[in-house]
């Protein structure tokens, strides 16, 4: 009987009887004056400038209080995780869970169980590094199986959280769900919908390059893009490389175009080397040393995982459209400029290099 109940609730998953829709985009908020979950618009009066979400998008000079459940595969290879840490050390986010995915595709290998090792690290470094540690919840291991057809409906700890921690949010305050960022393979979130299809209603998932690698893992991006409320970003109007690091708009510039030719103390690295916190300092180490800021033609410029920063700062987008990705209708980016980028500098560094969110 139980596993007829299972096969039962996975059928009810993969056709979408439980799905959360976006509403049709506000362009006039004199017309929804009373905005309810799933309303979405631009610029909407009395609040910041850039892409209004009901129930994230809060008035300025107001905190973000939603939980926050952060689920990545490799922790080490992008610093919206770094960003996020100082966020939750200067009392200015809520983070109620880090979750480890460590799968791919069968195409690329799906068990990746070295990556749990890039979480854990990724979290000792703040805990040397920053106040409030208190704060910071310990690491939680999501889908973990040999293959794709063995992750389906995986139950594990981090789905399990997943369930507990929405569905306790969604009783204490509906109007503010949990705020979930993917950036990894989306199997932990999926699996949690099959024990939970409710779940879907009760939480805004911002989900990093659905459209391409972070979709490749067909059954879970399927599962999470058609049931749930997903902010896409990724592929297309996304984080614009620079040849050189000195034309970096959102990562700190140092002095010279390739990394070889930089030492740690280059440029406005300096202030990160001169805070004299690990955190910082590791920063500035795979910048040096990561392909993806240091070797590669176009060197990323970006928190590359970090679409949930939208939250926070509502004018990281320049505009959006619901469009189909992965078989869903998601909220996708369609914009995103120099402009955007001067914002997200501005906003980020000052977090960064904020000395009261550290030790």
């Amino acid at each position: 009987m139980k596993r007829l109940t299972l096969i039962i609730v996975a059928l009810c998953a993969s056709i979408g009887l439980h799905a959360a829709n976006w509403n049709p985009k506000t362009t006039d908020w004199a017309k929804n004056p009373n905005p309810r979950i799933g309303d979405w618009g631009f610029d909407r009066p009395g609040y910041p400038k850039g892409l209004y979400i009901h129930g994230v998008t809060v008035k300025k000079g107001k905190k973000v209080t939603n939980p926050v459940i952060y689920d990545n595969d490799v922790y080490d290879d992008v610093f919206d995780d770094e960003w996020m840490y100082a966020m939750t050390a200067l009392k200015r986010m809520n983070l109620a869970a880090l979750i480890v995915t460590p799968v791919l595709t069968d195409f690329w290998t799906f068990s990746h169980p070295d990556w749990i090792k890039t979480a854990e690290e990724s979290r000792d470094y703040a805990m040397k590094s920053c106040r409030n540690t208190d704060r910071i919840p310990g690491i939680t291991i999501g889908t973990e199986a040999e293959s794709e057809k063995a992750g389906e409906n995986k139950p594990s700890e981090g789905a399990r959280l997943y369930v507990r921690l929405i569905n306790e949010q969604y009783e204490k305050d509906p109007e503010r769900p949990v705020i979930i960022n993917i950036g990894g393979q989306a199997a932990t979130l999926a699996s949690a919908y099959v024990m939970d299809p409710s779940i879907a209603e009760k939480c805004i998932v911002y989900y990093t390059d659905a459209r391409v690698y972070n979709g490749h893992y067909e059954w879970a991006s399927r599962l999470v893009c058609g049931n749930f409320r997903v902010v896409s970003w990724g592929d297309d109007n996304w984080w614009i490389g620079k040849s050189c690091q000195s034309e970096w708009n959102v990562l700190p510039r140092p002095d010279n175009c390739n990394a070889k030719d930089n030492n740690e103390n280059s440029g406005e690295w300096r202030k990160l080397t001169g805070m004299n916190v690990p955190m910082l300092s590791y920063m500035v180490h795979q910048f040096r040393n990561r392909n993806e800021y240091s070797g590669a033609e176009k060197k990323a410029d970006g928190f590359c995982d970090g679409t949930f920063m939208h939250a926070w700062l509502p004018d990281i987008f320049t505009d959006a459209e619901i469009r189909e990705v992965r078989g869903g209708k998601v909220m996708h980016v369609t914009k995103f400029t120099a402009e955007n980028e001067k914002a997200v500098k501005d906003f980020a560094w000052g977090v960064l290099l904020d000395r009261k969110a550290y030790k």
